[in-house]
């Protein structure tokens, strides 16, 4: 990701799976939650927020447990499962490295790699590997919202606000939804585009674990829903962030401090839109 604190880069190229099959669900509604990166506070307070508004599917849009608690992450996870009526986990940058590095066909380059496979029980990487690269989400009433971390064609492509309509195009060849929805830049934003020949708009829910750009700290996710004032609710829920950060530097995570420095000073959205538009591509 952008501004990233430990990335192991493998060359600024896209990556793995936009042949893949893409899977797909028909909702009345459902959550997006983007780059947790294992902040577990952060995700505690919006599945409470879901359980006052249920939804029919919670969509978890990659870099789901890298970070300094993937177990309770993963208990989160499959408490959610019994919740949720449909749970997807679409495959991020980071939950693509913790799977390689697993199968040792990644080698670990920074100590928090080594780190993060030892703090994944076995049952932890189990669940990872249910993740698909990307998935339609339809909801009656809005349309068919294609939900990946990157973009369609990579994992590691950064698509902001000021991406180009032609870079777009590119990117979205042959994807027949109405919503392209990313995440990985950690940037909440809605875009309404024009010249692609179906996508009408680019959103991202924003980081539930390290947003970037947000005037206010918290959890930044998005709730569609057809039947509310704003079918697309892009959302900012609260919690005890001086807590999680008492807590996180507590552990022997290798850049607990790197990831508290973002969390109390994040970069703007106008540096994160420099930095990916100039990249493209970031591991």
């Amino acid at each position: 990701m952008p501004y990233a604190y430990d990335a192991a880069t493998h060359g600024e190229r896209p990556t793995g799976g936009s042949d893949a099959p893409v899977a797909r669900i028909s909702v009345g509604s459902a959550a997006f939650l983007s780059d947790i990166h294992a902040n577990t506070s952060a995700f505690e307070a919006v599945l409470a927020e879901l359980a006052d508004e249920p939804v029919d599917a919670l969509i978890l849009n990659g870099d789901i447990t890298w970070g300094s608690f993937p177990a309770r992450t993963v208990d989160l996870i499959r408490q959610s499962q019994q919740r949720f009526t449909h749970v997807v986990l679409v495959r991020g940058n980071a939950d693509r490295a913790l799977l390689e590095l697993a199968d040792a066909v990644r080698p670990a380059g920074r100590p928090r790699e080594t780190w993060m496979v030892a703090a994944h029980r076995p049952d932890d990487v189990d669940l990872l590997r249910t993740v698909v690269f990307q998935a339609d989400i339809e909801v009656a009433g809005v349309g068919v919202i294609r939900s990946c971390h990157g973009s369609p064609r990579a994992d590691i492509e950064t698509i902001t606000p000021g991406t180009p309509v032609d870079r777009l195009a590119e990117a979205t060849a042959g994807v027949g939804a109405d919503v392209l929805l990313t995440g990985h830049v950690h940037l909440q934003f809605d875009r309404h585009v024009a010249g692609l020949p179906r996508i009408r708009r680019s959103v991202n829910p924003g980081s539930v674990g390290i947003p970037y750009g947000g005037a206010l700290p918290g959890a930044y996710w998005l709730r569609v829903d057809p039947e509310a004032a704003r079918p697309l609710d892009f959302r900012m829920t609260g919690y005890d962030l001086d807590a999680y950060i008492d807590a996180m530097v507590g552990t022997d995570d290798p850049v607990r401090e790197d990831i508290a420095g973002l969390l109390r000073h994040p970069p703007t959205a106008e540096e994160i839109v420099e930095d990916c538009e100039r990249r493209i591509f970031a591991d």
